[in-house]
């Protein structure tokens, strides 16, 4: 149901759920086993997440949906959620074609999201009398509460440019330029991604005020003037060079 490629030190999941990549119980918890693996694997510097087929997700099971296959479905797709937000490396979501309910609730976990010009993006939910739980959660803080109440509301479906304005997309790119995505990682140094994503989760729910302690000083001034691949990057600078990263 996952498939898995791998880049060099970039990973590459693809849903694999045919015809519309649905998500039900078993495909939240191979996705979140996967995503699992990749955050214990120390050699990886990114992950990026697709969907095959026609389209990233029509969203998560509506048969399941049903009041008891429901307390075994949401838990497990949360702890999808919850496990593409805790991973250690960059995350970007590809998105091409239908990206609704259950998948867009998933992409918001992204660190951020490409998309194909063919993509679209609906919390479609409310049409069936359900509410999307974690979009309700995590989309106001990405395009901001009139626009996350506009798509939670009504369960209209916006195109590729719309998600762009609004901030939900960082990039329209079709799908023939996304290899451009992992090379871009790739000449990058793992470890000090690592880094800058541990420092990034922290500062989300660090106050300005506090800014000056844990990121400045432990993980700026004394771990990342550890890791051998900084002074390397100040060296090809200097002498005016691509840096030849040791990953350590």
């Amino acid at each position: 149901m996952i498939n898995v490629d791998r880049n060099e030190r970039v990973l590459h999941l693809k849903i694999n759920v045919p015809p519309v990549n649905v998500f039900d119980t078993a495909a939240c918890n191979e996705l979140a086993g996967k995503l699992k693996e990749a955050a214990a694997d120390e050699t990886i510097a990114a992950v990026l997440l697709s969907g095959e087929g026609k389209c990233f997700s029509a969203g998560a099971s509506v048969e399941e949906h049903g009041e008891e296959l429901a307390k075994k479905m949401i838990p497990a797709f949360t702890a999808a959620c919850q496990a593409l937000y805790e991973m250690p490396v960059p995350t970007v979501a590809l998105i091409h074609g239908f990206c609704f309910g259950g998948g867009f609730e998933l992409v918001l976990y992204a660190d951020f999201i490409v998309a194909d010009p063919t993509a679209s993006f609906a919390v479609p939910e409310i049409k069936l009398a359900f509410f999307p739980p974690l979009a309700c959660s995590a989309l106001p803080g990405i395009v901001g509460r009139q626009n996350a109440a506009h798509l939670i509301f009504t369960g209209d479906t916006i195109d590729a440019e719309r998600a762009h304005a609004v901030g939900l997309v960082q990039k329209i790119a079709g799908q023939s330029e996304w290899e451009n995505i992992a090379k871009g990682f790739n000449r990058k140094s793992a470890p000090v991604l690592r880094l800058a994503k541990e420092a990034f989760r922290l500062g989300l729910k660090t106050p300005v005020e506090e800014t000056d302690g844990t990121i400045t000083k432990d993980l700026f001034l004394k771990r990342l003037y550890e890791i051998e691949d900084l002074k390397e990057g100040i060296a090809s600078f200097g002498e005016k060079r691509k840096p030849a990263w040791k990953h350590r």
